[in-house]
Order: structure tokens, then C-alpha cells, then sequence
């Protein structure tokens, strides 16, 4: 049960302490093995495992590891998610994770979104190399410079095409429409 730890003469809340499972299942809505692995990005105050106990000293501080678990829980790593982070995407991503379905990651999500994006809106089918591009998909070449990287965004799309969100017909890409969170911009 969660303890709520006050300053002795103001009154005044300081943090709140979560055990594991509570901060976990009801917290989070993750499994609490999850949370107790992701221990870079949601460390525990104390303990650890099953044991350990969590402390949120402010709402902000609350709803952004509400966002890393959104992110974690689609399977994306936590250097991936600290990434996300300080590029100050975190809010977008989170909500992009909202209707992620299981087995893809945020960052294939966000592939699938731009690729039907392209379509819906330009009429335009892309490819790996223009989706690289567009998506920032980046890595370093042999001289150190920084080029698309085509081959995850490749894969990316193999990844959609076998799971079946993304089919090749007739020249243009069937698709299961846009992510939710994408909706409201579609208008």
C-alpha cells in the first residue's frame, strides 16, 4: 500500500512511496517483472525485485514514467527510450505507444504512421530509402558521417508486411489506417 510522507512541520506532501507491484499493476499497467528490469529509466528508491519501492515526489515526475512505461511496455529498449527522450519526443511517442499493437515497437509504429501518412495525405507510396529519410532512421558510416539508415527502415517494413499491417497492391500500400494518435491531425 502506498505511504504518503509529509514535511513535519509544514504538512506539506514530500513523495509518495509505491511498493513494486502496486507501482507496477496499478500504477503503470505493467507486469511487475517488467518494471523490476526497467530499473535505468523507473529505478526503485530502495529494495529491488519484487521488493522494491518506488517514490514520486510530483505529478510531472509521475506522468513521465507513465510515458517510459507506455514506450518500455511496446518493447523498446531503455537506452532507445532515454534517446526518445532527449530528443523531447517523449510525449509523441507516448501517445503513438497508446494503440502500438503487441510484437512492434514504438519506433516501427511510428514508421507504420509516416508510411500510411505519405500515402493518405500525398498520394505518395515510399520506400525504405525515402522512409529512412523522412523518419530520421540514422547511423554513422565508415568515415563517422551520418547517413539513412535503409536498412532498419527496410526492415521496419518487412516487419509491417509479415505482420500484416502493411500489404504491397497494385503499386500502393493496403493498410489498416492511421495510428490513433495521428487521427486528430488528419482532421
Amino acid at each position: 500500500m502506498a505511504r504518503f510522507l509529509r514535511h513535519a512541520k509544514t504538512g506539506k506532501l514530500v513523495r509518495i512511496e509505491i511498493p513494486a507491484r502496486e507501482m507496477a499493476e496499478k500504477i503503470l499497467g505493467v507486469d511487475v517483472d517488467d518494471l523490476t528490469r526497467w530499473t535505468t529509466l523507473i529505478p526503485p528508491a530502495r529494495g529491488e525485485g519484487k521488493e522494491a519501492i518506488y517514490a514520486v515526489r510530483t505529478r510531472d515526475e509521475l506522468a513521465r514514467l507513465r510515458k517510459r512505461a507506455a514506450l518500455l511496455r511496446t518493447n523498446m529498449n531503455e537506452r532507445a527510450v532515454a534517446a526518445v527522450e532527449e530528443a523531447g519526443l517523449l510525449d509523441a511517442y507516448a501517445a503513438l505507444a497508446e494503440d502500438c499493437p503487441p510484437g512492434i515497437t514504438a519506433h516501427v509504429w511510428r514508421s507504420y504512421g509516416l508510411i500510411v501518412l505519405m500515402q493518405v495525405r500525398y498520394g505518395k507510396k515510399i520506400g525504405a530509402e525515402e522512409l529512412a529519410r523522412r523518419a530520421n532512421l540514422v547511423k554513422l558510416d565508415e568515415d563517422g558521417k551520418t547517413v539513412p539508415d535503409v536498412e532498419t527502415a527496410a526492415k521496419h517494413i518487412r516487419l509491417l508486411v509479415a505482420l500484416g499491417y502493411l500489404a504491397d497492391e497494385d503499386g500502393r500500400w493496403k493498410h489498416q489506417g492511421l495510428p490513433k494518435s495521428w487521427v486528430g491531425s488528419e482532421g
